[in-house]
C-alpha cells in the first residue's frame, strides 16, 4: 500500500519537531534521573526511580558502590531522619546532634562514611519482607531490616536492624523522605545484637 506523502511526510514532520521541542525544554519525562559517574569513570547502572522498591534498591546499589550521588538523588528535599535509642544515646555526641537531620545532614553522612571506608556489601531489604502497595503516591514501609558490612580498612563490622521508611512520589521520581530506626536486630549467624545505620550518622554523620 503507497503512501500519500503529501498527507503523511509533513505529519510526521511535524511531531518530530513537537517531540524534540519537549525534549529540550523539559527533559524526556519517561527517562531514568540522570547519575553523576564516580569520578573512575566507571558507569553505575540503577534502575527508574518509579516505583519505591526501586528507590530502595537505587540506595542499595549505591553503598555496594560507594557512590554518593546515588544515595542523594534518591533523598527528598524534605527529608527526615529519626534514630533508634542506641544512636540517640551515643556518648561524645554534642547537645542537639540530632535535631532537624535534614537532606543537608544526610547527604554530609553519606559523603563522609564514603569517603573514610574501602568498601560496603549491602542487602538493603530481608528476603521475608513483603512490599506494601503504593497508594495515593505515599509508600511506607514498616520494619524493614536492613543488613550491611562495612570495611574501614582497620575494622569490618556488620550493621542490621529495622526501620520504618517512608516514600512519596514527587512529580514523575519516588523519593525517601522519612527514615525511623527501630532497633539493631541479631546477626544470624552469632546471634550478637547489631547496631543501626544511626550509629553510622553519628559516628559519620555532620552537625
Amino acid at each position: 500500500m503507497s503512501l500519500d506523502r503529501g498527507i503523511r511526510m509533513p505529519t510526521v514532520a511535524v511531531m518530530v519537531t513537537l517531540c524534540l521541542g519537549m525534549v529540550l525544554v523539559s527533559g524526556c519525562f519517561l527517562s531514568p534521573r540522570e547519575q553523576e559517574s564516580p569520578s573512575s569513570g566507571e558507569q553505575i547502572d540503577y534502575v527508574n526511580d518509579n516505583s519505591a522498591v526501586n528507590v530502595w534498591t537505587n540506595l542499595e546499589i549505591s553503598l555496594n558502590n560507594t557512590h554518593a550521588p546515588g544515595w542523594e538523588t534518591r533523598i527528598s528535599d524534605d527529608f527526615q531522619y529519626t534514630p533508634d535509642s542506641q544512636a540517640l544515646n551515643m556518648p561524645g555526641l554534642p547537645p542537639g546532634y540530632w535535631e532537624n537531620w535534614n537532606k543537608e545532614r544526610e547527604s554530609a553522612f553519606i559523603n563522609n562514611l564514603y569517603d573514610n571506608v574501602v568498601g560496603i556489601i549491602s542487602l538493603m531489604r530481608d528476603p521475608d519482607f513483603v512490599v506494601p502497595d503504593e497508594s495515593g503516591g505515599v509508600a511506607e514501609w514498616e520494619g524493614v531490616i536492613y543488613d550491611l558490612t562495612v570495611d574501614s580498612g582497620g575494622s569490618v563490622i556488620r550493621y542490621r536492624a529495622s526501620a520504618d521508611i517512608s516514600f512519596r512520589l514527587e512529580g514523575n521520581f519516588w523519593y525517601v523522605y522519612r527514615w525511623i530506626d527501630l532497633i539493631g536486630e541479631s546477626d544470624p549467624e552469632t546471634g550478637q545484637t547489631l547496631s543501626s545505620m544511626g550509629v553510622l550518622r553519628g559516628t559519620f554523620g555532620s552537625n
